[in-house]
């Protein structure tokens, strides 16, 4: 089967998938992932306010200063109670990485111009994801406190998170990627299964990108303006996610 693609083709406009939906997980067993990096447990509505305390925890205090009792204590729960919903501490630093991550693909989701409008244009579209990426990341509290304050563990944990957090992202922007070909009339045709596996393969391609200016906000590439970014997403980012 050939995709057409048009623009606002089945779907709601700017949609991107969200991991951080109610379900059922419950409180008696681990909602975090396995330790043998099973896939994640959708988390619940309890999960993500304990994640989110945990990550105003990290960003006040650093990696360090934040044990799991501290955590607990901050969001009101016994450590058992912790432990039962994140896992481990490895785990449960897998699953604050993971939010703050798709956190900061929502913010920068906001930027973009609704596919609807006459103002849409595929390339700044494109444009608009590493803006709003290199913006977003710098002013994350989250971000800028783990990297100034505890870059060396930081960076540690990162690398040894980075399948849980790549995975999160590349799901995120194989949607983007998606949403952008069903909206850009010079998309080339493609088959289901083409675009399922493409815009994975994109997907994880421009993640590791997009993740390693958290790793690696130093660069290179050493980008300060506008400009400078959107000119980097021109040689870059549009060739490889543009489908023409």
């Amino acid at each position: 089967m050939t995709r057409n693609t048009r623009r606002g083709a089945d779907r709601p406009a700017d949609a991107v998938p969200d991991s951080t939906a109610s379900g059922d997980a419950s409180s008696d067993s681990p909602s975090a992932e396995d330790a043998d990096g099973g896939a994640a447990v959708v988390h619940d509505a309890e999960d993500i306010r304990i994640i989110e305390v945990a990550c105003s925890v990290l960003a006040e205090r650093g990696i360090k200063a934040s044990s799991t009792d501290v955590i607990a204590r901050a969001a009101g729960v016994t450590r058992v109670t912790l432990y039962r919903r994140l896992g481990t501490r490895d785990q449960m630093l897998r699953a604050i990485y993971a939010h703050e991550a798709q956190r900061l693909m929502m913010s920068v989701n906001a930027r973009f111009t609704s596919f609807e409008s006459l103002e849409w244009d595929p390339v700044r579209h494109v444009e608009d994801l590493l803006v709003g990426t290199v913006f977003d990341i710098r002013e994350s509290e989250l971000v800028r406190r783990l990297i100034e304050v505890d870059k060396i563990e930081t960076m540690a944990v990162l690398a040894g998170q980075s399948d849980s957090v790549l995975a999160a992202i590349t799901e995120i922007v194989a949607e983007f990627v998606r949403n952008t070909w069903d909206a850009d009339v010079h998309t080339r045709a493609m088959t289901d299964t083409e675009v399922e596996d493409l815009s994975r393969e994109v997907g994880s391609a421009v993640g590791r990108f997009l993740h390693s200016l958290v790793v690696m906000p130093d660069g290179p590439p050493l980008v300060q303006s506008e400009d400078e970014i959107r000119g980097l997403a021109r040689r870059v980012l549009v060739p490889m996610i543009l489908q023409r």
